[in-house]
């Protein structure tokens, strides 16, 4: 799926207008800088605008910004204070409802931290296909 039809779906019935030409903006974090790389240039060319975050901590300083964003695509396990299931519990309070999609080759340990977003996220087990991602994040937004 390309933006157009992201686009067509944001805009019918919602606040961006009808005739207005959206990009949905993916804050991405990811520890890992070849994935974040690959991940980054990919969603781009699919017409998505990406601000990275290399660690939890450093999202929770994006998501405290003054930037808004379409939804959060996050992997769990990374360096700092805030592990990536912290870093949607945080992005939920504030923004009750973002789209979440967590990422993670660790699920069997997840589930019961994950039950606890309301509304749920979206899980994807690593390995993934860069199209699993894009059909989730489309039918996300």
């Amino acid at each position: 799926m390309h933006l157009n039809s992201i686009t067509s779906r944001k805009t019918q019935g919602s606040s961006w207008g009808k005739n207005q030409v959206t990009t949905a903006r993916v804050l991405l974090v990811e520890d890992e800088g070849l994935i974040r790389l690959i991940m980054a240039d990919f969603l781009r060319d699919e017409g998505f605008e990406v601000i990275e975050a290399w660690n939890g901590d450093e999202a929770v300083k994006l998501l405290d910004g003054p930037d808004n964003f379409d939804i959060l695509f996050t992997d769990v396990r990374m360096p700092g204070t805030f592990d990536g299931i912290d870093v949607a519990a945080l992005a939920r309070r504030r923004h009750p409802a973002l789209p979440v999609l967590v990422v993670s080759g660790y699920a069997t340990q997840l589930t019961s931290r994950l039950s606890l977003l309301n509304p749920p996220a979206v899980f994807i087990s690593k390995p993934y296909r860069l199209t699993q991602i894009l059909e989730a994040l489309n039918k996300s937004l």
